[in-house]
C-alpha cells in the first residue's frame, strides 16, 4: 500500500534462499510466499510479473 501512495511500480518479488540450501522444499515454500505477495500486489493494482529467485538464476 506504502508503494502505491508513492507512486512506485512494483513488478516482482526477489529472495534468496542461500547458497547452501540443498533442501528443495525450501525453494517451494519461498515460491509460495512469493505467490502470497504476487497475489497482494494484483489486489493493490500492479502488474507483476517478475520472480527472482536469486542464486545466478
Amino acid at each position: 500500500e506504502r508503494a502505491k501512495d508513492l507512486d512506485i511500480d512494483v513488478i516482482g518479488v526477489s529472495f534468496h534462499v542461500g547458497s547452501g540450501c540443498t533442501d528443495p522444499e525450501t525453494f517451494v515454500q519461498a515460491i509460495s510466499d512469493a505467490r502470497c505477495v504476487f497475489d497482494m500486489g494484483v489486489e493493490l493494482g500492479f502488474c507483476m510479473y517478475l520472480l527472482d529467485i536469486g542464486g545466478g538464476f
